[in-house]
């Protein structure tokens, strides 16, 4: 004879269901645990040994769970899951196993299995594609810092999208000195005998984005007789270069620009 332990959770199922009238369905269960078992505390259902139809012998069996198909247990060397159809009968008993609902069950779980391999999968491009955006943001991000440029504010002016600035290259030039006279120029040294270099602008050259440039965002910090430095977001959008004041918001426009650009309906083919 077997001895096998329930645990109370079981007892509190097999009282839902005598309640919500399903009692009839579950009388082989019923007598079989009468004959097979004993009812002993909060300990899981147990086996000294539990062979299947193959000759595959588990000792120390314990049920962690069942369903009408599976059984699955720990037992003295590991885990394991067993199919109901492959138990002795006697053992197919006390887990109440009918072929019939063993069917429902499988092509449940067959369902299942298949979905989830769906959203795995789906997980996956989805990881695949935010690590290929984040690996194509950075190498842009790059490319938008690489091109950062100096430049001299001479006007600012507010317009409704943007800040316009009139703007002159900026460079670290020697720093010149005059004599009192004017009569001749020098290149102030540094202590250690090298030209001394500021921030200056640069004479007779025009800042490559064009006299103005529109700074975004509108409540950007910028005023007239400073130097700044800009990142490039685009020159397609308007009559004048529009810039940033960090690559990270130079970027962020870039996308949005392009998110916008993708929304616009296709133009209509021209006529002939």
């Amino acid at each position: 004879m077997f001895f096998i332990v329930f645990p109370r959770s079981f007892y509190r199922w097999l009282l839902c269901n005598c309640l919500l009238g399903r009692a009839w369905g579950l009388l082989p269960m019923l007598a079989a645990l009468l004959i097979l078992g004993v009812c002993r505390g909060d300990e899981p259902l147990a086996f000294p040994a539990l062979t299947t139809k193959q000759g595959v012998t588990y000792e120390a069996v314990k049920v962690t769970r069942f369903d009408a198909a599976e059984v699955h247990f720990s037992h003295a060397t590991g885990v394991a899951t067993v199919r109901l159809a492959d138990l002795p009968g006697e053992v197919q008993k006390i887990f109440g196993y009918d072929p019939r609902n063993e069917q429902v069950v499988m092509s449940a779980k067959q369902r299942e299995r298949a979905q989830a391999i769906i959203q795995e999968a789906d997980k996956k491009a989805k990881a695949a594609a935010a690590l290929e955006q984040q690996r194509a943001d950075a190498a842009e991000l790059k490319s938008i810092r690489d091109g950062m440029l100096r430049c001299f504010v001479k006007r600012v002016v507010v317009s409704a999208e943007a800040l316009l600035a009139d703007v002159a290259p900026a460079d670290k030039l020697p720093v010149v000195l005059k004599s009192k006279r004017g009569k001749y120029e020098r290149v102030k040294l540094t202590p250690q005998g090298k030209p001394e270099l500021m921030e200056q602008v640069v004479p007779g050259q025009t800042f490559v984005l064009g006299e103005t440039i529109r700074v975004l965002p509108q409540s950007a910090l910028v005023t007239a007789d400073g130097f700044i430095s800009v990142y490039l977001i685009a020159t397609d959008v308007g009559e004048h270069a529009l810039c940033a004041l960090t690559p990270e918001a130079a970027l962020a426009y870039r996308k949005k620009l392009a998110a916008l650009k993708a929304a616009e309906p296709p133009a209509p083919p021209a006529q002939p």
